[in-house]
């Protein structure tokens, strides 16, 4: 987090009486727990508080205030975005939230973390991981997306002021303009103080780029029934890629009534069902390459994401097929985990 520390507070009576709680603020800064938000103004005023207080630690303080308000001087607009500003009334609760670690609510821990790590190595946001490794970052599994719903909005509660929590969930949009439960989820999580963010595509396996597909399996039959997947996918614009189910593929039995849409081929295996919530959008897909994809790619593809990525077989540039908006997207993801760490 980036926390102020106005003047006032280090100054005559109110620098005594907080002097204590002050200084294990300040040593949240020299452990780079926290970010200093701090004008060049102000340091001198820093440091008349530390010769009174610890002459010791004072050079090492002061020049921790003078690179932080060089940092502050540098950023675009003051940088005052996401500041906690403290005040004498919030001083001793701002501690302890600054305490405690961030919390990330995921659907699954497992499974969403090694997408999440995958995407963090690619895009150079290493220090998302590195916080997670220095147990100043939680990672919590909700069940699903109610749990994670819930799980969050409880985390939230355990902080007094400033909410350290986000929340990471699956759209499960079955078009573009699909607006599902989960935005409505995640906008009741947001009015508790927490900071949601709702994936644009259908689910975090949409964000694996082709060139993972491409390693899997190892075995000689699966790789050229993979190698089929994979073409069939090509085929798909980025809107079809970004909405299609990447675990399960258009397996499924057909639905009974009108809203039934699902074919047959008349051979075994060639079934194939897209859901009506999925409108036109594979209305123009080769017949084909929908049996082809109708078992999609399996349940184990975090992981070989993530496996690739340590390998340094994949880079950020593989994300660029996924479409114009996917990195920006998960830039923004990340600067909102940043954000409460």
């Amino acid at each position: 987090m980036r926390v102020e520390i106005p003047v006032e507070l280090l100054t005559d009576r109110q620098g005594d009486e907080n002097a204590e709680l002050i200084l294990k603020l300040i040593a949240f800064f020299r452990e780079a727990r926290h970010e200093w938000v701090i004008s060049p103004r102000d340091v001198e005023a820093v440091h008349a508080f530390l010769e009174r207080h610890v002459p010791v630690l004072a050079q090492i303080y002061l020049l921790l205030a003078q690179k932080a308000s060089m940092a502050q001087a540098w950023a675009p607009h003051g940088g005052t975005t996401g500041v906690v500003r403290v005040t004498g009334e919030t001083l001793a609760a701002d501690i302890r939230d600054l305490e405690r670690p961030a919390v990330l609510v995921v659907e699954n821990a497992i499974y969403d973390w090694q997408m999440i790590e995958a995407l963090a190595r690619l895009l150079g946001c290493e220090d998302v991981v590195d916080a997670k490794e220095d147990s100043r970052l939680g990672v919590y599994n909700g069940g699903g997306k109610d749990g994670a719903t819930r799980h969050a909005v409880d985390q939230a509660a355990q902080f007094s002021r400033t909410k350290r929590v986000v929340l990471v969930i699956d759209s499960d949009s079955f078009h573009p303009t699909d607006r599902t439960a989960n935005h409505e989820k995640a906008e009741v999580a947001a009015r508790e103080g927490v900071n949601s963010h709702v994936l644009s595509f259908r689910e975090m396996e949409n964000y694996i780029p082709n060139r993972v597909l491409a390693r899997q399996p190892k075995k000689t039959v699966g790789m050229s029934s993979m190698a089929k997947r994979l073409e069939s996918l090509k085929n798909f614009s980025t809107e079809q890629r970004a909405h299609f189910d990447m675990k399960h593929g258009f397996k499924g039995k057909p639905q009974k009534g009108p809203d039934r849409k699902g074919w047959h081929s008349g051979k075994v295996g060639a079934t194939y069902v897209i859901p009506t919530r999925h409108g036109d959008l594979y209305e123009e897909v080769a017949e084909q390459d929908l049996i082809t994809l109708q078992d999609g790619f399996g349940t184990d593809l975090p992981d070989l994401f993530l496996q690739e990525v340590m390998r340094g077989g994949i880079s950020d540039r593989d994300l660029d097929g996924l479409g114009p908006g996917a990195k920006q997207e998960l830039q923004s993801m990340f600067e909102t985990i940043r954000g409460v760490i």
